[in-house]
């Protein structure tokens, strides 16, 4: 994690914030006004006090009309400034919170093999809503309390130079105090930040791993191993909070000693005994700006405190914003309704030093063809999907769409004419007319009926309470999963698109769906171009070519009848040993 300054970071922030830049603006001018009012009290204070020791009663009227006058104010300012900066402060926390959420879903699947979801989770969520919180309670006023201080300071030195001049020996003292403990302080709270994401992190795939933690009785492990994770979040936010006492402390001993210094010393030898009747307008004020000034100071050190978190905060959600590995846009666009895929010498790794999984890779899909592909598992076969939906760049070789190299281009119409059935599927709260067209407006009740009959699913929508607006839970909890898995192939039949991609698509339905499902699709594929990862035989051997992977190489290629006849060829001896397990070529599993 790089380590920004704190003015940088506020300058980024600055620049998140958009066009409440505006509505900061004007907190800032009340602000000003505030310090003004607070500012000139002391002055109406010390005429007030002259005029008594004067004997200029009837002049106090005056003074005081003045004084209220002030307060008014001074209570009408400062809550304007409270309330205009803390709305532009939260407007910006949900314009970046959103920009953190944009920038995260247009990501490559190559950043979330590297970060668990629960720390993703953490920065889109908990470091949002810690920087609105630690900068509402502190930013809100730690700039007022600066301009204070040097206002108050300003006032004290026009009431009297000398004295004030020598409380500035505490300055560097006060300086050095802070700036210790605020290093001390910001690196303490990037450790909380850490710490707590990895304990969500950890916390998130027990949640969605508990079914088999309990299967294999791993309760009382998993517990354990994230009480350890809580204990490091536990002793981060001790030694946190220990240099927010800490620092706290200092300025507080430090308030006291120059107070006992000035009142103590410094105003036994300025003020004459003798002539202290005639000063006492000023003694009082200037008395009281010593104790008004280490208020703010004091003050100060709690909300630096709090302002190191929030900025901790937002220097987490920076670097995820500056993490560039967001899909590199082109600029050309498909067009047409039969698109060709081509693979030429593709070569692949997940990592820069992880094995090569496809390896030079070469085959050609012409529209309205199917390609199927086969092999064990880890030979790369749903890696050749991945690369072409573009959730995986830095491949070698070209893969080309309709002739074009997709990585010029545009990734939304590459992926707007690409349709992908996957057996892990994953269903969303709301309708299942909301997950069939996922939630895209544009897609009419016609297509979606039609798509629900392609895949002979009339009669289950039928007995879903209220059909198309049966409540789907999340991932679809309420649903079989052969139900899911039809609601998933409707929504990439109710997406007209000319290429389809089948990874494993038909392998959480039973052989009757299954056979309902080829028959209804069989004349739209005629005209789409097709590939399909797929283990039961029924599914394969229907495809126009297949392709047999091993280690992320072509072994064997051709049509079903061609790969068949290879004699002790792969994809032979595994059909030979399937048909002798099972009985049936029609309902093989490969």
């Amino acid at each position: 994690m790089s380590m920004r300054t704190n003015l940088g970071i506020l300058i980024r922030f600055w620049s998140l914030a958009g066009d409440n830049r505006r509505m900061f603006k004007i907190s800032f001018v009340l602000m000003f006004f505030t310090l003004a009012t607070e500012l000139a009290r002391p002055y109406v204070l010390e005429a007030a006090l002259s005029h008594i020791t004067q004997g200029r009663i009837d002049d106090l009227q005056d003074a005081a009309y003045v004084f209220l006058a002030l307060i008014l104010v001074d209570y009408v300012t400062r809550g304007g400034f409270g309330y205009a900066f803390s709305m532009a402060l939260l407007k910006s926390i949900n314009l970046i919170r959103g920009k953190v959420f944009d920038h995260v879903i247009h990501m490559k699947m190559a950043f979330f093999d590297r970060r668990p979801v629960g720390s993703l989770l953490t920065r889109t969520i908990n470091d949002c809503e810690a920087l609105a919180e630690t900068l509402r309670a502190g930013a809100a006023t730690i700039i007022l309390d600066f301009l204070t201080v040097i206002g108050i300071f300003f006032v004290m030195c026009t009431l009297d130079l000398e004295l004030s001049l020598a409380m500035i020996l505490a300055a560097p003292v006060i300086w050095l105090c802070v700036r210790w403990c605020a290093k001390a302080l910001r690196n303490k709270f990037l450790d909380v930040r850490k710490a707590l994401a990895e304990s969500n992190g950890y916390m998130t795939e027990g949640i969605m791993g508990v079914e088999i933690l309990q299967l294999f009785q791993r309760e009382e492990g998993s517990a354990s191993q994230f009480s350890n994770i809580n204990r490091k979040y536990c002793r981060a936010t001790i030694h946190s909070n220990f240099y927010d006492a800490l620092l706290y402390a200092f300025i507080d001993g430090i308030a006291a000693c120059v107070t006992a210094l000035i009142l103590g010393v410094a105003l036994n030898i300025r003020f004459d005994p003798q002539a202290v009747v005639g000063q006492v307008g000023t003694l009082i004020v200037y008395i009281r700006m010593i104790e008004k000034i280490f208020i703010p100071i004091r003050e100060f050190s709690g909300k630096y405190a709090t302002i190191q978190q929030g900025i901790a905060a937002i220097e987490r959600i920076l670097d995820l914003l500056d993490t560039p590995a967001r899909i590199e846009q082109g600029e050309g666009r498909l067009s047409g309704d039969r698109l060709t895929i081509e693979f030429n010498r593709v070569g692949f790794r997940y990592s820069h030093d992880g094995p090569r999984v496809l390896d030079e890779i070469s085959f050609k899909v012409r529209p309205g063809q199917s390609l199927a592909l086969v092999g064990e598992t880890g030979s790369g076969k749903s890696t050749i999907g991945k690369l072409l939906t573009r959730a995986y760049d830095g491949y070698e070789g070209d893969i080309l769409v309709d002739g074009r190299e997709i990585r010029g281009l545009n990734y939304h119409s590459l992926r707007a004419n690409i349709a992908m059935v996957h057996q892990d599927v994953e269903l969303f709260p709301g309708t299942l007319r909301d997950n069939i067209t996922m939630f895209d407006p544009s897609i009419s009740e016609e297509a979606i009926m039609n798509a629900i009959r392609m895949v002979k699913a009339e009669h289950m929508v039928a007995q879903l309470p209220d059909g198309l607006d049966f409540n789907v839970h999340e991932s679809g909890t309420n649903l079989s999963t052969g139900q899911v898995q039809l609601i998933v192939f409707a929504r990439a039949l109710a997406h007209d698109v000319p290429i389809v991609l089948m990874d494993e698509a038909t392998a959480s339905v039973d052989s009757v769906t299954e056979a309902w499902i080829q028959e209804a699709i069989a004349q739209i594929l005629k005209v789409k171009t097709t590939i399909i990862v797929a283990h039961r035989l029924s599914t394969i051997a229907a495809a126009d070519h297949i392709l047999v992977l091993k280690n992320g190489k072509i072994t064997e290629q051709g049509n079903h009848e061609q790969l068949v006849s290879i004699e002790n060829g792969y994809y032979s001896n595994l059909i030979r040993a399937s048909r002798l397990q099972h009985g049936t070529a029609h309902g093989v599993v490969l």
